[in-house]
């Protein structure tokens, strides 16, 4: 499972075409294994999405899970699964873009700050 969804993650941050996913967790009606779900759950936790949603279709209890995959269509960037390089990759292109938007924003007021002492300057000197 691990493998699967690292790969679906990568190819997404490689090629920009990310694939919400969902991690259902089958046959909830036999004895689980406790340290199965802690993975699970923590390996979700990690990728950035929701923990695994157990089902039991022997029991009738599908736990919603139609629903949850029409919300998951609805809003797919929450399910967009994320490794740690991407997360990494995300912040530093946020770094950057902040960065040139601050420098914009300043060379933007220092070109406003020089026409006005331009402006003044012409008028002090035209009147005196």
């Amino acid at each position: 499972m691990t493998e699967l969804l690292l790969d679906v993650a990568s190819h997404g941050e490689d090629t920009g075409y990310e694939v919400p996913s969902l991690i259902v967790a089958a046959k909830d009606d036999l004895d689980p294994y406790p340290m199965a779900f802690y993975d699970s759950t923590q390996i979700s936790q990690d990728m950035g999405i929701l923990s695994p949603i157990p089902i039991s279709v022997k029991l009738g209890d599908f736990n919603n899970i139609f629903q949850r995959i029409v919300d998951a269509a609805k809003c797919p960037h929450l399910s967009i699964p994320e490794t740690e390089a991407g997360r990494s990759r995300k912040q530093y292109h946020r770094l950057v873009n902040r960065s040139l938007m601050f420098v914009s924003v300043g060379a933007a007021v220092a070109i406003v700050g020089l026409a006005a002492y331009r402006v003044y300057a012409a008028r002090k000197s035209s009147s005196g």
